[in-house]
């Protein structure tokens, strides 16, 4: 039983590492609620062909629910380290 916890537990931690290391060369430049302004800003971003990824964090267990509540969905929109100037003065647009 305590074998199977601890192999839990180190499958954690790897998974852990493993998104930490995945988003090292990744920087925050906006972060939006609602698809609305999510969309302007990525058509800001795609028309200068910046390479951008979009997480969705604070999801929680009832994100079904909240899937459809357009207001209260928190979009955070990362580019690489290297490209962050031009995201900001593409945003700036």
């Amino acid at each position: 039983m305590y074998l199977g916890i601890a192999i839990l537990i180190l499958l954690l931690i790897i998974i852990l590492i493993l998104r930490i290391v995945s988003n090292w060369n990744w920087k925050l430049v906006y972060s939006t609620y609602g698809s609305e302004d999510y969309f302007k800003i990525v058509e800001k971003l795609k028309t200068e062909g910046i390479k951008f990824k979009t997480e969705t964090p604070n999801r929680g267990f009832d994100h079904n629910i909240d899937r459809f509540k357009e207001s209260t969905q928190q979009y955070d929109i990362y580019v690489k380290i290297d490209e962050e100037y031009l995201a900001v003065k593409a945003l700036q647009k």
